[in-house]
């Protein structure tokens, strides 16, 4: 059974507000704070839904709350929010914003993902009371928010945030502390063959190794796995015919395109064993690139030149982003780090991204703090690989 969403028709109806962001933890979390006279402007008052548009399409639901529920200095013309609504919206802080009354079913049934796999346990630990998620209102594909009142000291801090998988009935629908909540785990994806066992992969996928010995069996297994895989790169480097390889590596229709992001990540994960070992990482790749033009019956020199120099700061290198925009050779690189770095705000980041690479192309700040938290678990993060085309001479030089 469908239910429906209605608007309500009292009142002007809407209001037009500024949404900017809050914190509070006066503020339930996915809610919206509003000035009482907004609120009865659009006849209808504290603990009821409200539906918010953007200028874009874009639009969210919300229970709405008051400076008197909340004690917020709100401003009649403001709206106040958080993570899981600016996710929804699509928006940065100090858009404009219609407000409209809204009635919503109650939510009977809402299964979660968390996004941060260091918090799955805490989830499960969870009540819709205790971890805050009472009035919160549950979007296709959109996020909600714990805020748990009895986490361990020893774990992480939170909000800690989930995607919503599924609800019923279908949403938007409103959590009520009758609504039941299911964690399910993380969705992996299948991969035919590959190195890892399904096991290892999803193990791997959710565990933070950075919590374990270097001596764990896990890890030992994982070390054990590399190896083998670089053995059996070479051999299929020295077996494997020309036309396997570029079929592997070329841009046909079936998807091959891929590979060429993931070999650069490979040749990164080469370099970094080469360098962290003390192996003389640019005598190691020049002496690849010779090896290949050798295999290929081709003579050549190869000048490899690497200039060391530390990262600017996060803040600096966001000034000269903002300067240059994506024209600079390493302007992948430096999104990557504004995007990982914890000190940059990221709704300016937002702001900035949408001025130089247009609002399609910049990463939306609820997008970004939920990623951000997922960084946490993994070793290091690569830039993006650059999709370009390059043209060369293929043309050997005549003796």
């Amino acid at each position: 059974m469908t239910h429906s969403v209605d608007e309500a028709d009292c009142g002007e109806s809407s209001a037009e507000v500024v949404v900017n962001r809050t914190t509070a933890p006066a503020h339930h979390p996915s809610t919206v704070v509003l000035a009482t006279e907004t609120l009865s402007r659009i006849g209808s008052q504290a603990g009821e839904p409200v539906q918010i548009l953007t200028d874009n399409g874009h639009s969210a639901y919300a229970v709405a709350e008051t400076e008197e529920s909340t004690g917020l200095d709100v401003d009649p013309n403001e709206l106040l929010t958080d993570t899981p609504v600016f996710a929804t919206l699509v928006c940065g802080s100090g858009e404009r914003v219609a407000v409209f009354p809204a009635a919503l079913p109650e939510a009977n049934r809402l299964t979660i993902t968390p996004v941060d796999t260091t918090t799955t346990s805490i989830l499960e630990q969870c009540s819709v009371t205790t971890g805050g998620l009472v009035d919160a209102v549950a979007h296709n594909e959109g996020i909600v928010e714990f805020r748990p009142d009895n986490v361990d000291d020893n774990e992480p801090a939170g909000p800690y945030y989930a995607g919503v998988e599924a609800v019923d009935p279908e949403p938007p629908a409103r959590v009520t502390a009758n609504t039941q909540v299911d964690v399910s785990g993380l969705d992996i994806g299948e991969q035919q063959g590959g190195v890892l066992s399904p096991s290892e992969r999803h193990e791997l996928y959710t565990t933070d190794l950075n919590t374990q010995s270097p001596d764990d069996e896990f890890r030992a297994q994982l070390r054990e796995r590399l190896e083998a895989s670089l053995r059996d790169l070479r051999l299929l480097a020295k077996r494997l015919p020309d036309d396997d390889i570029k079929r592997v590596f070329g841009d046909g229709n079936d998807g091959a395109s891929q590979t060429t992001s993931i070999a650069t990540d490979v040749v990164a994960l080469c370099w970094l064993g080469f360098d962290l070992a003390g192996k003389s990482p640019e005598w190691r790749v020049t002496q690849g690139i010779e090896r290949a033009l050798y295999a290929h019956d081709e003579g050549g020199k190869v000048n490899l030149s690497v200039t060391r120099q530390p990262l600017l700061p996060a803040a600096a290198l966001l000034d000269r982003f903002r300067q240059h925009g994506p024209g600079t050779s390493d302007a992948y690189g430096t999104l990557e780090h504004l995007w990982a770095a914890s000190d940059i705000d990221p709704f300016k980041l937002y702001d900035v991204t949408s001025k130089e690479l247009g609002r399609e192309f910049a990463l939306p700040p609820a997008d970004l703090m939920i990623e951000r938290l997922a960084y946490r678990a993994q070793a290091r993060r690569f830039p993006a690989a650059q999709v370009m085309d390059v043209s060369t001479n293929n043309e050997l030089e005549k003796m």
